[in-house]
């Protein structure tokens, strides 16, 4: 899975050198050749909030073509940055969705479970491994709600990621925020006045 998903970043970020890929790909092989697959989920014991931490529910808006506006409650992953977290107003979380919504098709969750669709992000590890993050539906709290209803109960944290984990969060966040544009785009954004 690893190994994959090095490749993966390695076609979105060309300024990757090979050495530094295939350096990667070799030490990810090797590691799971001594360990088995890494563990990409953690449980701090502290109650910090960091980035990438996945919650309980909590509300999204989600306004459809109709301009219906419509609030789900989901488990959702932390976005904001860890030192942001302790000091901002704001926190911003993405959605977290059970995986069977868009199993619809077996080459679909082939290319989701492999992190191939961009706005998806599948951690998979036991814990997680019937859900998926969802970066296009984001939601945002105040901190002091969110720390509130932590302190209340009504939402805790259910797991944070692993080194491992956090460092495929956020190659997964930047591809999906930060690749680069179609080259049509950016020819076009020449022309513009």
């Amino acid at each position: 899975m690893i190994p994959e998903f090095i490749d993966f970043c390695k076609e979105l970020f060309p300024s990757i050198s090979p050495y530094t890929r295939d350096q990667a790909k070799r030490a990810m092989e090797q590691f799971e050749d001594l360990y088995g697959n890494p563990k990409l989920v953690a449980h701090p014991k502290d109650k910090e909030l960091y980035q990438g931490d996945i919650y309980t529910e909590i509300p999204f808006l989600y306004t459809s073509e109709s301009g219906e506006q419509t609030c789900i409650m989901r488990k959702a992953q932390l976005l904001t940055n860890t030192c942001d977290a302790v000091r901002d107003d704001n926190l911003i979380f993405a959605a977290i969705h059970p995986c069977e919504e868009f199993s619809k098709k077996a080459t679909d969750l082939i290319s989701i479970k492999g992190n191939r669709t961009f706005r998806l992000f599948y951690i998979p590890d036991p814990e997680t491994q019937d859900l998926l993050i969802d970066f296009s539906l984001l939601t945002t709290l105040s901190r002091t709600t969110f720390l509130s209803l932590l302190q209340k109960g009504i939402v805790h944290r259910i797991a944070a990621l692993s080194q491992i984990g956090y460092y495929m969060f956020i190659c997964k966040l930047t591809v999906f925020f930060m690749r680069p544009e179609d080259v049509q785009v950016n020819n076009d954004r020449d022309t513009w006045t």
